[in-house]
């Protein structure tokens, strides 16, 4: 498979992966908001029970027509809200029908109590129906709130066991999809290398003369490609039958295209691909060899660490493409800023790192970060877009703060985010007991 389809199936399953998460939030914020309704028309229903309750001991206390009508409103009260629908359970829909059930005995019992009422009877036959009726109202009621009380038991439960469900299946399917995104990019790194090794042994042999020797192609994507355009070249020269100044000749051609691709490789794998400048490894290797030269000659240079500020909202608003030209442009400030004896490297992201060489005195280090920082902050125009950077500066001092790249780079990142916390100042500068000293920006 070409290296390209790797890629970008790779960024596919990054994407299929982000995709699964968001419709998992969704769904559990969909569910909590069923739970929330659930829970309120509960307390809903808890609330017309109490009612219905308090207007039954008034009823039974008072016994006139305006509590009777006042308990058949509360009455009918409760059966509309047991009447609406809003996505119960089977075994909820099961309790909330008994409720409705025991609510439709209490309507009966009120009409009950009411044609008792109205007919003519004695004393102690109302005394006893009275105590009796009170004694139906009470068990009914009891029966409401043990069915209320099944209801809230039942939606918790029930809510408890989708939510772990829920929170199961979710981490399944994520931990699944990372390992197969793991798997694949790991798979796709171990082509490339061994391809680029296949590349670098023919390579060598070619360089010690073998042009019979093939590079064995076990894939189809663009470093086969190369190596059989590899292989090609080699069976055309060993196919060549000129003489032996032409075949020279032809042979130095062929060579040069060789180291020309190699050094071009070379390139490429010491130098940000998006800016052209040294990446992290090439600039540490460059800077490892001016530090022995400057401890030599006992020179004293400067190393800075900057971060970008306000770059994460441009990208973040814009998109990446206006970001990648906004680095792009501010490494090429830095690059025209500096003198061929200086070295500047970008580390990732809106990281770079700059070598001042051969600094005599202080005052040249901040003229430098001021003239530095005047060429970051000027505007960028990218189309119809006018855009603004600032930047956070650490500088350690060779031989001061180190003696090594690794000291160096780590008392200037220290140094950084010194800077970066402190917003009255750009740039810091580090010191030998691990306090950082601001200087005002001029």
């Amino acid at each position: 498979m070409m290296l390209s389809k790797r890629l970008k199936l790779t960024a596919a399953l990054c994407s299929l992966l982000t995709l699964i998460v968001g419709l998992s939030l969704i769904q559990a914020h969909h569910y909590q908001q069923q739970i929330y309704r659930q829970l309120n028309y509960s307390m809903k229903l808890q609330v017309s029970i109490d009612s219905l309750r308090s207007q039954l001991w008034l009823y039974q206390e008072y016994s006139d027509d305006r509590g009777l009508s006042e308990l058949n409103l509360r009455q009918a009260e409760l059966a509309k809200d047991l009447s609406e629908d809003i996505q119960w359970a089977t075994q909820q829909k099961l309790i909330i029908s008994n409720i409705n059930r025991l609510n439709t005995n209490i309507r009966s019992l009120i009409n009950t109590q009411h044609d008792f009422h109205s007919k003519q009877v004695n004393v102690a036959s109302t005394l006893t129906a009275e105590r009796l009726f009170k004694a139906k109202y009470s068990m009914i009621i009891e029966e409401m709130t043990e069915e209320m009380f099944r209801l809230h038991q039942f939606s918790i439960k029930k809510a408890s066991q989708k939510q772990q469900t829920l929170l199961l299946m979710v981490g399944m399917v994520l931990f699944l999809l990372a390992i197969m995104v793991t798997a694949w990019s790991i798979m796709t790194l171990i082509r490339f290398k061994k391809g680029l090794a296949s590349l670098k042994i023919g390579m060598e042999a070619l360089a010690a003369g073998d042009l019979v020797s093939q590079i064995n192609s076990f894939d189809t994507d663009e470093l086969s490609a190369l190596a059989d355009d590899f292989n090609e070249m080699k069976q055309s020269l060993a196919q060549i039958t000129i003489k032996k100044e032409k075949l020279k000749q032809e042979v130095d051609i062929q060579t040069r295209k060789l180291i020309e691709q190699q050094d071009k490789l070379i390139f490429l794998a010491e130098h940000d691909e998006l800016t052209g400048i040294y990446n992290r490894r090439a600039f540490i290797k460059q800077i490892d060899a001016a530090i022995a030269r400057d401890l030599r000659g006992e020179q004293q240079a400067a190393l800075l660490f900057i971060d970008l500020n306000k770059f994460k909202e441009i990208n973040d608003s814009l998109g990446h493409s206006i970001g990648d030209e906004v680095i792009m442009t501010i490494a090429n400030r830095l690059v025209n800023n500096l003198r061929t004896t200086d070295i500047v490297g970008r580390l990732g992201g809106d990281e770079f790192i700059i070598w001042l060489d051969m600094i005599t005195e202080p005052i040249d280090i901040k003229n430098k970060i001021n003239q530095l920082l005047s060429s970051i902050k000027q505007p960028i125009t990218i189309g119809e877009h006018t855009l603004q950077v600032g930047a956070s500066i650490g500088i350690s001092v060779l031989p001061d703060d180190g003696l090594n790249s690794r000291e160096l780079i780590s008392a200037a990142d220290t140094a950084m985010y010194q800077a970066k916390a402190d917003h009255r100042t750009e740039f810091c500068f580090y010191t030998d007991d691990h306090r950082i000293s601001a200087l005002a920006t001029s």
